[in-house]
């Protein structure tokens, strides 16, 4: 039986590439890719290694190893621990010869190398005479005895001798010491060491049996036995160097890893002290070979460089070099670890040639002036992807010299940029000249600031191979703190000798994360649309039968463009591949993935394409495996992106058209945790979206039992999103906190019909979800889910892409009744591609003008923010909605004045006809419509649409600032059967109630009658809302009174009324009760009610006769948060102060110019003329 060992255990030992288009070139197409030609992009695995791995196994066999950890290799048992006395055994052990000998005959140097002398003598002696072998028994037996005595004494006074080492005094210099990181480790050393070698044990195994660079005839491959033993790793020496910059910390380290020295030890100080061994065996044609590995040493002196940073983890880089060779020695024996065998390394010059290949091939990685440089937040998110976008503007070159030669003849120059020996761009062919002009900008992923950038040109050979004209080598370190650097100029070097000049542009574009501040918060960062992805084809299963063996790889095309071919593999269950590509995005909205699985003879076996957004999605919620078309089985695929904010325009902030939207009706909270000392939390609802929130509800105060009731409508692009229900607390002092959080399942909501387009679904049934956080499940949600479909229409930028998609059809019909050269004709091939993949994303989307879109009342909102200007720095902009007192959504913090970064947000829109959308200036993120703010606009949402939908326009914001917008909105109508009513402006409003009479009421006096009125109370709130005046001695009094109340939520709140009856002198009583459910009352016409009173007692308490109006307007149900020392802060709902009745300040129209102050000085901006001054 197989188990999984934890390294804990006590056993005992046996004794034996990128897409970026630009005048309609593809700027990142790998510059070595052919046709039919198989190509490996992946960094981790190079292609020299693939070419090997052709028909094999991709899979091998999982062996579990057989010890790991020191305990398990040394056999140590608990009877094993050592005590004081067992500390302070002489090793130095006594012997008879010892005893007799005088010391100054034996225990040096010298003395063990007379002993070999004399032996060796002997030897000869007695075999020259040719006396029998018996005498030579007896010279080696007194020998060996003298030689261990000596060899004792020996290792007794290299002990002493340390001693001394480590009492004098040393001479001072510039280093420390760390005995205080090396005495914790030497205390904790042994208790780690079992885990963390089974960790390592874990992973390599799991890398050893998957990774397709090893051999197909080696059928298992695997670790068996591991331990770093007891004795851990040392840092001896430490110096810190003074002159640095502030945010620069450069350091010497001098590591050490040493085995214990094991002679003179009895067997139980050698089952405690136990040395690093590794085993790994490998079965390859049959045979099972194992290597063993023991008493590893390294000595190295390390320079370690630290770039600081204030977010967390603090620390941005760490650059590590070696400032020279390391001194490594190991024992290497095969087939056994016995005294017998022969060690590897014994072999003569072996080691010294280990050395040099280590300095040849680690040199240009570790050796000055080289360094390995880590990324550490790029590390620390879990996805290695590169820290950048590198953007190279290539003007010209100027004065290159001509190769000399009787070859050379006219010069056809071109550019090769290289980095760490790769090639990752090239430019085009200039032409015949020596002044070549470029004029091109070229975009590649930097992986770090220490290689340099090798720009080589090369003059163009059609016959010939291309020359080496000359070349530059420069430095990338710069960039790092000057990502921008105008009007470069590097000359070509040829044999160290200047010939000719570059002129070029470099700017870098890093990859945006959020940040974690000082005070713990984490600062969102806006949704680009351009960045880096990269694209793991992992495995594919089912493809045949059961014991079927498959022979298959799969061809990756990006945006119609092959950029992966993996190897191939064969195997009877899963075919593995786990192989990566990495690209520049430029418009990930568009982006592009086709899979075509072929089998080993090039045939295709099924073909997919997906959008990068979908492959996105189902990494996010771990759905990675893709249906193939036409053939049973399915293929993994996985896809990480990491935002760059790439100088693209309006495509860096895109906005990607919604499959539809999703209701998530959050009704109530039961057994939340409380996080407060003092009181109860107050707790809110949202809805995230892969992790971004895109709604919420207002807060309940002081419960851990809140009632929300209301619905969240939040945009979805794909069915394979992830959605998250969090509940919040307020905090009025910091950020809010998380009391929980779980998953919504949404794979039952979307349905397609046989048209291939989505279908409502409306799910009535209850859901609950359980909270989790870190201290485990405590409260659960309950909730209604439904899902509404976009309508499948054309947005303004598809259709103008789908009227220069029938243009690039004729011209490539044009193109294939002509002669075309090979790469013609497969650039042609590409185009085709291209087309038919548009065509295939278009299909099924119609195309409507403006009109017929406006005839949709329902529908997504959305809304790109390109440029503006605030009055002041570090504000935000807030977009609220309709009845929405909590924002929409929110920019992120404007570091200057002027909005150099755009941003997009949608909304659901129900009732456009009764939509108005407000833009405020704020300079808290989180703060709510009632509280105060620096400038705003209030402006119908139609008019937004029909404004800003074909053009950018401005929007002016005003008040106690200023501030404008320069915004451009779409409109994408939602298929929607019938909204529910508790989700329409008919849900909030003014309510007038008339309390016209009353009959058989009870009487409450000894006179027979009662002086009777009516308090009137909203849901469960102790405050009454309206109260009539009494009326004297009646039980059927009249009061024909009216009042007025705000309602936030018609649906779902009620009335409460208490019948009292007056006393003069006394304290007023309670003679009945009424409930009015306010969904019985039409929002539309006047609604009388008879509503029957209950008594104290429950029985018949009268007949109470109102009458209701109800005026639907949008109110605003939230209040000011009051902030107090401890948080405690009192919440409570609004009085419902009427917004929306005034236009603050918009401008609409022709487009003038703008102000210099505006968007950073820039002059080729404009703004509308004329203000839309209309109530809304």
């Amino acid at each position: 039986m197989s188990y999984e060992l934890t390294g804990g255990e006590v056993v005992e030992e046996p004794k034996k590439d990128q897409t970026a288009v630009q005048s309609g070139l593809d700027k990142l197409a790998p510059a070595t890719l052919k046709a039919n030609k198989e190509h490996e992009p992946s960094q981790e695995i190079s292609p020299e290694k693939t070419a090997h791995f052709g028909l094999g196994e991709s899979s091998r066999k999982a062996v579990n190893p057989s010890y790991v950890g020191w305990k398990q290799i040394g056999g140590w048992q608990e009877g094993d621990a050592l005590t004081e006395a067992d500390d302070i055994i002489d090793l130095s052990k006594d012997t008879y010869l010892n005893n007799v000998i005088p010391d100054q005959f034996y225990g040096d140097w010298y003395h063990l190398l007379g002993l070999i002398v004399i032996a060796g003598v002997l030897s000869f002696a007695i075999g020259y005479f040719r006396f029998s072998f018996a005498p030579v028994f007896f010279v080696g037996l007194v020998t060996s005895l003298l030689y261990r005595t000596s060899s004792i004494k020996y290792r007794s006074a290299i002990r002493d001798q340390l001693q001394k080492e480590l009492t004098v005094q040393k001479i001072e210099d510039d280093y420390e010491s760390l005995e205080w990181l090396n005495s914790f480790l030497d205390k904790y050393w042994p208790l780690l060491e079992p885990t963390v070698s089974q960790m390592v044990v874990q992973q390599v195994n799991d890398v050893l049996a998957t990774n397709p660079s090893i051999p197909a005839f080696i059928k298992a491959l695997w670790i068996d036995q591991f331990t770093l033993g007891v004795k851990p790793p040392r840092v001896d020496v430490v110096k810190t160097f003074q002159n640095t910059d502030s945010d620069v910390v450069v350091m010497d380290w001098g590591v050490s890893f040493t085995p214990h020295v094991l002679c003179d030890m009895n067997a139980k100080q050698l089952r405690n002290y136990v040395n690093q061994k590794v085993v790994v065996k490998a079965t390859l044609f049959g045979f099972t070979v194992p290597v063993y590995l023991s008493d590893f040493s390294l000595r190295a002196k390390v320079r370690v460089r630290f770039r600081l940073m204030t977010p967390f983890p603090h620390v941005e880089t760490i650059n590590i070099q070696l400032l020279e060779v390391p001194d490594v020695d190991f024992v290497a024996r095969l087939f056994g670890d016995f005294v017998f065998n022969w060690e590897i390394m014994s072999i003569p010059g072996l080691y010294q040639m280990i050395k040099k290949l280590a300095q040849v091939y680690a040199g240009p990685i570790l050796l000055p002036p080289f360094s390995l440089q880590l990324n550490i937040p790029q590390l620390l998110s879990g996805s290695a992807v590169s820290v950048g976008v590198l953007e190279i503007t290539i003007k010209n070159a100027k004065g290159l010299n001509r190769s000399t030669g009787l070859l050379a003849k006219s010069i056809d120059p071109y550019l090769l940029f290289e980095i760490g020996g790769t090639v990752v761009a090239k430019t085009r062919t200039v032409r015949d000249t020596l002044d070549p002009v470029w004029d091109e900008s070229l975009y590649i992923l930097l992986n770090a600031f220490t290689d340099p950038l090798t720009i080589t040109v090369l003059d163009k050979r059609e016959k010939l191979k291309d020359k080496v004209m000359g070349r530059i080598e420069y430095n990338l370190t710069s960039l790092h703190d000057k990502n921008d650097q105008k009007n470069l100029k590097s000359f070509f070097l040829r044999n160290s000798k200047p010939v000719g000049a570059l002129n070029f542009d470099l700017k870098f574009f890093p990859t945006i994360e959020a940040k974690k501040l000082p005070d713990g918060t984490v600062e969102e960062q806006p949704e680009f649309n351009t960045g880096i992805t990269k694209i793991t084809i992992e495995e594919a299963f089912g493809l045949g039968d059961v014991g079927e063996k498959v022979t298959a790889y799969v061809e990756l095309y990006l945006n119609a463009k092959l950029v992966l071919t993996t190897a191939k593999a064969t195997s009877k269950e899963n075919l593995q591949w786990n192989q990566e590509y990495e690209a520049v995005i430029t418009d990930r909205r568009k982006a592009r993935c086709r899979l075509v699985l072929k089998d080993a003879k090039g045939k295709v076996i099924s073909t997919t394409v997906e959008s990068l957004n979908d492959l996105l999605d189902r990494t996010q919620t771990d759905k990675k495996a893709i249906p193939l078309k036409e053939k049973k089985g399915e293929i993994k695929v996985s896809a990480v992106w990491k935002p760059v904010a790439l100088d693209m325009g309006t495509n860096a902030i895109a906005y990607t058209p919604p499959i539809g939207v999703v209701r998530i009706l959050l009704n109530k909270a039961e057994d939340l945790r409380n996080l407060e000392k003092v009181g109860k939390i107050d707790p809110y609802a949202r809805v995230l979206v892969n992790g971004i929130p895109r709604g919420r509800t207002n807060a309940r105060s002081q419960t851990l039992n809140p009632v929300w009731n209301e619905a969240i409508y939040v945009a979805v692009t794909s069915a394979n999103q992830k959605l998250a229900i969090e509940v919040m607390d307020v905090e009025t002092v910091k950020e809010d906190r998380s009391v929980g959080t779980f998953d919504v399942k949404l794979d039952s909501m979307f349905h397609k019909g046989t048209d291939d387009k989505y279908l409502e679904k409306v799910d009535n049934e209850p859901r609950s979800g359980r909270l989790v956080t870190k201290k485990g499940a405590k409260g659960s949600v309950t909730f209604y889910v439904s899902f509404y479909p976009a309508l499948p229409v054309l947005s303004l930028e598809e259709v103008q892409e789908v009227d220069k998609l029938k243009e690039k059809k004729a011209n490539l019909e044009k193109k294939k009744g002509e002669k075309l050269s090979a790469e013609e004709q497969k650039h042609l091939k590409e185009e085709e591609l291209d087309v038919q993949d548009i065509e295939s994303m278009y299909s099924n989307k119609m195309k409507l003008d403006f009109n017929e879109l406006l005839q949709y009342n329902t529908g997504v909102f959305s809304i790109s923010i390109l440029d503006g200007e605030v009055s002041q720095t570090g504000l935000y902009v807030q977009a609220f909605f309709d009845g929405n007192g909590e924002p929409t959504f929110v920019s992120p913090k404007i570091a200057t004045r002027s909005i150099t970064t755009g941003w997009t947000g949608d909304v659901m829109i129900k009732e456009l006809e009764y939509s108005n959308a407000t833009f405020r200036v704020t300079k808290d993120k989180s703060a709510n419509k009632a509280e105060d703010c620096i400038c705003e606009v209030v402006i119908p949402t139609v008019e937004l649409i029909k404004n800003c939908y074909f053009k950018p326009s401005i929007l002016t914001l005003s008040g106690g600032g200023s501030a404008k917008l320069m915004i451009q909105t779409s409109w994408f109508p939602i298929a929607v059967s019938k909204l529910p009513q508790a989700d329409l402006i008919t849900n909030s409003g003014d309510l007038t109630v008339t309390a016209r009479s009353a009959e058989n009421l009870i009487s409450a006096d000894t006179n027979g009658y009662s002086d009777p009125y009516l308090k009137f109370y909203l849901n469960d709130s102790k405050n009454t809302v309206f109260k009539t005046s009494h009326q004297k001695k009646t039980l059927n009094p009249v009061w024909e009174q009216s009042g007025s109340v705000v309602i936030h939520n018609r649906v779902n709140d009620y009335l409460r009324i208490k019948v009292m009856d007056w006393d003069a002198a006394n304290a007023d009583d309670v003679i009945g009760r009424a409930v009015v459910p306010l969904s019985k009352i039409d929002p539309e016409n006047v609604t009388d009610l008879d509503i029957p009173v209950v008594s104290e007692e429950g029985g018949d308490g009268g007949v109470l006769h109102l009458s209701f109006q109800f005026s639907p307007r949008y109110t605003l149900s939230v209040s000011k948060t009051e902030k107090k020392v401890g948080d405690i802060a009192q919440k409570g709902l609004g009085t419902g102060l009427k917004v929306g009745s005034t236009v603050v300040g918009a401008g609409f129209g022709t487009i003038g110019k703008l102000g210099r102050t505006m968007f950073g000085g820039k002059k080729n901006h404009y703004v509308a003329q004329g203000v839309y001054n209309n109530a809304v």
